[in-house]
């Protein structure tokens, strides 16, 4: 029993600090190019020269399967951008429910250039979609589907990375999303037992949603308001991601079936 939770705990330790401590290092490269030279935003060379070093070193020391490729590569990737899309229109619902106000992440600085908060607005949300999966889906789940049975491992892994968001009160706020966020990244690298088509959804919806908002924000009425949504668009969303959950439900049937 001992060595079991040992098994389990050690790789959870692993793949948060690998997560904390790399987008801790990237926040203070973004408050010291911030402090340096406010209207030139150079912060996301270090930190991606960083990052990729780190994560071809946690690739060397431990089986991540970021090398491996997603088999079959258009319905690996079209499942987990369909269901992403799914759980991204749930989360609108959810976040309609709690009356939720949602800004633009940008660097809390008044005297930054545009182009320093809209890089920042870019990179930042890239850096932390490719931690999360390499932590998460890579160095968390690969270990733990050796020990755990998949859902129950799953939901482990969801819970946890819920809690690492629970600091924010709007994150909080957002648990249906976030839970089924990580059931939908975990099942598809169990399922082709490979972090890219994960990873290539999770960056697609940290790029796009801060843009979503940004642009609300800058042309728009302002911060987007979900409580203030319209029937027709709520009703929209929820028609939209019922479609595409059938189409990637359609799309999982023809993907190899793990037997690991």
């Amino acid at each position: 029993m001992v060595h079991r939770l040992t098994a389990i705990f050690w790789p959870i330790l692993r793949g948060l600090v690998f997560f904390m401590a790399l987008m801790g290092i990237s926040q203070g490269l973004v408050a010291l190019n911030a402090n340096l030279s406010p209207a030139i935003p150079w912060f996301p060379v270090p930190a991606l020269v960083i990052i990729f070093l780190a994560t071809g070193w946690a690739q060397s020391r431990w089986p991540i399967r970021l090398g491996q490729p997603a088999v079959p590569l258009t319905r690996a990737y079209a499942f987990v951008l369909l269901i992403t899309y799914t759980v991204i229109c749930i989360g609108i619902i959810e976040a309609w429910l709690n009356n939720l106000t949602l800004e633009a992440p940008t660097w809390p600085d008044q005297h930054l250039s545009d182009g320093f908060q809209i890089t920042f607005l870019l990179v930042i949300p890239l850096i932390a979609a490719w931690l999360a999966e390499v932590g998460f889906r890579g160095l968390i789940q690969t270990p733990l589907e050796k020990i755990l049975p998949l859902w129950p491992m799953l939901f482990l892994i969801a819970v946890i990375n819920y809690l690492m968001h629970f600091y924010d009160p709007d994150q909080g706020g957002q648990l249906l999303r976030l839970l089924g966020l990580n059931f939908a990244w975990g099942y598809i690298t169990w399922r082709v037992q490979s972090i890219r088509p994960a990873l290539a959804g999770h960056i697609a919806m940290n790029i796009c949603i801060p843009l979503w908002h940004y642009g609300s924000e800058r042309f728009g009425p302002g911060p987007l308001a979900f409580g203030e949504f319209g029937a027709v668009t709520l009703v929209v969303f929820s028609l939209t991601g019922a479609a595409a959950l059938i189409v990637a439900l359609f799309v999982s049937r023809k993907l190899p079936a793990y037997a690991g």
